[in-house]
């Protein structure tokens, strides 16, 4: 009786979840987005049914990311949903392992103008032109530490980006601000130099810049990670790997979102940047075999995408049209995938698959 009313409360707990996702997708997306984020941080969430995973299907899944420790599922939350630090607490309840807010700048910005948010439900699929809409530093930081937050329980993450009017020879000073202010409250700490929606941002993509951002964060530097975009050639893309090896920082994320001209401009999550996210990650292998620890985000929609990026090397993946497309039991449903990828594979833990694709 117990397991029938357990399968029941975990039934109900999907199709709540998958309605109030098709609900929010009736309004504009950045109003949803918005109304979505003001119920979470409300304690939206306690409404929905707990919908977690046992035990037995983790099994296997735990991974180990460099400065964030041993998780229990590789499956975080990318930077841009939680851009404000309103409610980490609603996405660890919904089964996040570790969590990543922003993107912040020093000083509040709103952003480009609306509309700015755009959604293609025929490739699952977004695109915006946020243009790092953020309420700044100081404002965020109070949040931050209101939190009192548990970092052995779910590691959180601070992306830094500069601010709009900062002219590129100031860029590096909104980057070490932001680093400094946030870095004994973070887990770890992303530099976002990878955003095709601010003008002029990803200039700062040279092995010049991540060299002075890297000696002047001197020892710290091995706290911050560094996001790279997947527009680059490949060359380039290799040379920005190896700086990031040689000045020891944490590790990168690969990849932020595509840049895009139709059918609106801006930058491409979703189903489409899947293949660009992927490249990313076999390119950056091809330069460190391993000896940078990597975070893969794009294009993650289901548990064989999660294995996918695992086998080319990576230590954890993000989600963030997942959530979009799929509702707030997202990071369940796609673990219960996951776990059945693993078993028809013959795979009894992801570590040992880890990077397998390059033997």
């Amino acid at each position: 009786m117990d397991s029938l009313i357990l399968r029941n409360r975990k039934s109900f707990a999907q199709l709540m979840g998958r309605a109030s996702a098709f609900c929010l997708r009736l309004l504009p997306p950045e109003v949803a987005h918005d109304l979505g984020m003001k119920l979470l941080s409300l304690g939206g969430i306690r409404w929905l049914p707990p919908y977690r995973l046992g035990e037995a299907a983790l099994s296997g899944m735990r991974l180990q990311i460099p400065g964030l420790g041993l998780l229990d599922h590789p499956i975080g939350l990318a930077a841009g949903f939680d851009k404000h630090l309103r409610a980490p607490g609603a996405f660890a309840q919904m089964g996040f392992s570790f969590l990543e807010a922003g993107t912040i700048t020093p000083k509040p910005q709103s952003g480009n103008p609306k509309p700015r948010l755009f959604r293609y439900p025929h490739n699952q699929s977004i695109i915006n032109r946020m243009g790092f809409n953020s309420d700044g530093v100081e404002v965020v930081l109070k949040r931050c530490r209101a939190l009192d937050w548990q970092q052995k329980r779910v590691p959180l993450g601070i992306n830094i980006g500069k601010n709009r009017d900062t002219p590129d020879h100031l860029a590096l000073d909104d980057y070490l601000l932001g680093i400094s202010k946030f870095y004994d409250h973070a887990a770890y700490l992303v530099a976002n130099i990878s955003s095709p929606n601010t003008e002029g941002l990803r200039n700062l993509a040279s092995e010049s810049f991540l060299n002075k951002l890297a000696s002047e964060l001197g020892s710290k530097a091995s706290k911050v990670w560094i996001k790279l975009d997947p527009d680059q050639s490949k060359q380039a893309f290799r040379s920005l790997i190896e700086v990031v090896g040689n000045a020891g920082f944490g590790g990168v994320i690969l990849s932020n979102t595509h840049r895009v001209s139709e059918p609106e401009s801006g930058g491409q999550s979703g189903q489409p940047l899947g293949h660009l996210s992927v490249q990313c990650l076999e390119w950056a292998w091809e330069v460190h075999r391993g000896r940078i620890p990597m975070i893969s985000s794009g294009g993650i929609l289901s548990g064989a995408d999660v294995l996918a990026r695992i086998i080319r090397g990576a230590s954890g993946v993000q989600l963030y049209t997942a959530l979009v497309y799929r509702g707030p039991w997202a990071v369940n449903e796609i673990l219960l995938e996951l776990a059945q990828e693993m078993r028809l594979r013959g795979i009894q833990t992801l570590k040992e698959v880890q990077g397998s694709y390059y033997s």
